[in-house]
């Protein structure tokens, strides 16, 4: 009896040639036809689109982050957003983003920091054959609908429909939903709400 695995990336791809009725890759190293290095190269873009909206499963919290020896703060390549705790660092003090690999003072107009930060929350940008199965289906679907488009224009007859990438992105939803144990208080107006007081500026 075979075991049914979890998406991988070859099949991902495989997949998104299946809309226009390409043979599938037997592996994704070395020579490719052109489609075949389109469809990786979709299916690349969608991964970082869909995972740059920060999802419970590619969100750490509590992350240190550390000056260099020349207090600067080194972001990996792989880091997607930075947030720091609004209770613990002032707005004014630090008013931070990403510039380049590294963290910039937008409160100051620098990246030479006087501190560490602690409890910093992090999303980051995780390899396919790591994401849970839900975001797969739902990236593998829309990177179709993608590459389907660009290879043979909006108006062709779609393998995939909107609602099949809609239903596959409510599953994901609801597996975020689940995974993440949210309430109405972890949404960013009611975080406001009920910090707002308790904010230094």
């Amino acid at each position: 009896m075979t075991t049914t695995t979890r998406t991988t990336e070859l099949e991902a791809v495989n997949t998104i040639l299946s809309t226009i009725g390409e043979a599938p890759l037997n592996t994704l190293s070395g020579s490719l036809p052109v489609d075949g290095t389109v469809a990786i190269n979709i299916l690349s873009e969608i991964t970082r689109e869909v995972q740059s909206a920060g999802w419970h499963f590619n969100t750490h919290y509590k992350v240190t982050l550390s000056r260099d020896t020349s207090n600067k703060i080194p972001l990996a390549t792989n880091i997607l957003r930075v947030e720091l705790d609004n209770n613990k660092y002032s707005r004014v003090q630090y008013d931070i983003v990403q510039r380049d690999n590294y963290l910039y003072n937008l409160a100051k107009n620098t990246d030479i920091f006087d501190t560490n930060f602690e409890d910093v929350v992090i999303v980051y940008l995780l390899p396919f054959n790591e994401i849970p199965e839900q975001a797969k289906r739902y990236i593998t679907i829309r990177s179709a609908r993608v590459f389907h488009d660009r290879t043979l224009g909006a108006n062709a007859l779609h393998k995939f429909s909107t609602e099949d990438e809609a239903r596959a992105l409510i599953v994901l939803k609801q597996a975020e939903a689940t995974t993440g144990d949210y309430s109405i208080f972890d949404t960013p107006d009611q975080a406001y709400t009920i910090t707002r007081n308790n904010r230094v500026y």
